[in-house]
């Protein structure tokens, strides 16, 4: 008499290939997954094993991508809301973990298709701009992770793995001879006088974005529309809620996080008067980034800026400050309105996309 019957064979064949898929998951192609934060058990684990080993089994396990999108959908279907999206790194600060940010600053994803089409994107606005006798200029705001990358935990500094997308777009631009400005060394060096990005949200903060703009300016060969720190930014303040905290679950920071107070030529005009017809209309009533025009009435170049929340209300003092008529539009993962690039006709069209942003939507 055999051992197992041929249905009992069939069934026990069935329960070992389950129970080898997570360990051929290890190695077998997988979903993108958030990075892993926990590279190895910690010392002694044997000691607290649920305390010290825990934490590295639960991100080291088979298909774990496979196995997050699947969790993550079903979440989603219920309403749920987590603190997924948020890495914990040091002195307070958090770090934005999706659109593949903090693996984009880290080199561990390198999307070469997508950094060559938004390359593609640029040269045609600096091409469309140049017909008129206007400049243009593509400025990256770097994640938070790449401008505060000391702020991130050791285990997670460790998978730096250069060259980044913002690497490959750099040297993409300066294959097609584009204007482009890199920030990340700019903002890396101001950060001796002071912070430049938030530790607890995912935009610069006004030093950072008036120091974005003047590098902007200078790109576009007009450094007398550059602004005096002096002139537009006040005494620290501190911040105690961002994007992040709310996005982590919290009511506030658990370390305040610092910015500066606005004045003179940050602070927004009262009398700009709307100039309707030169860009698209807002997508719906509930569109979060309504594309607008002022003229201030007094002298200056026309600038057009094609950004995102770096410079949607950062940058729309400044602009009052240097232009004549400014005007500002999402870029829509480059599916804007290119025409509205002829319609507005800009002596300086800056196109100001944030790094986690730079991969085309199609």
């Amino acid at each position: 008499m055999p051992l197992l019957m041929a249905y009992r064979r069939t069934w026990a064949i069935f329960v070992f290939v389950v129970l080898l898929l997570p360990t051929v998951g290890l190695v077998a192609p997988d979903l993108p997954a958030p990075l892993r934060t926990m590279v190895a058990p910690e010392a002694r684990w044997w000691v607290r094993a649920t305390e010290r080993l825990d934490p590295y089994i639960n991100q080291t396990f088979g298909f774990r991508g496979a196995v997050l999108a699947a969790h993550n959908a079903y979440g989603r279907a219920l309403g749920q809301t987590g603190t997924d999206k948020v890495l914990e790194g040091k002195d307070g600060a958090l770090f934005f973990k999706e659109d593949m940010a903090l693996e984009q600053s880290l080199g561990q994803v390198r999307r070469a298709a997508a950094i060559t089409g938004i390359a593609e994107v640029a040269e045609r606005l600096d091409a469309m701009v140049r017909e008129t006798g206007g400049r243009f200029a593509m400025v990256v705001p770097p994640n938070g992770a790449t401008v505060n990358f000391e702020l991130l935990p050791d285990a997670t500094q460790r998978f730096l793995s250069p060259p980044t997308e913002y690497d490959l777009l750099g040297a993409e631009m300066a294959r097609r001879h584009i204007p482009f400005v890199d920030l990340r060394p700019i903002l890396a060096k101001a950060k001796a006088d002071g912070p430049v990005q938030y530790r607890i949200d995912t935009h610069w903060n006004r030093r950072g974005a008036l120091i974005g703009f003047n590098a902007a300016m200078a790109a576009v060969g007009r450094p007398d529309l550059e602004i005096d720190p002096a002139e537009a930014l006040g005494p620290k303040v501190a911040k105690t809620t961002g994007d992040l905290v709310r996005l982590s679950g919290r009511a506030k920071a658990d370390k305040p996080d610092v910015d500066y107070e606005a004045k003179g030529p940050f602070v927004v005009p009262a009398d700009l008067t709307p100039v309707d017809g030169l860009l698209p209309p807002p997508e719906s009533a509930r569109d979060p980034f309504p594309s607008q025009v002022f003229a201030t009435g007094h002298g200056g170049p026309r600038i057009l800026v094609i950004g995102d929340s770096n410079t949607q209300h950062f940058w729309t003092g400044l602009l009052a400050a240097r232009a004549s008529v400014f005007g500002w539009m999402h870029h829509r993962y480059c599916k804007f309105d290119m025409e509205a690039v002829r319609r507005f006709r800009p002596d300086i069209l800056l196109y100001v996309p944030a790094e986690r942003s730079l991969p085309c939507r199609r």
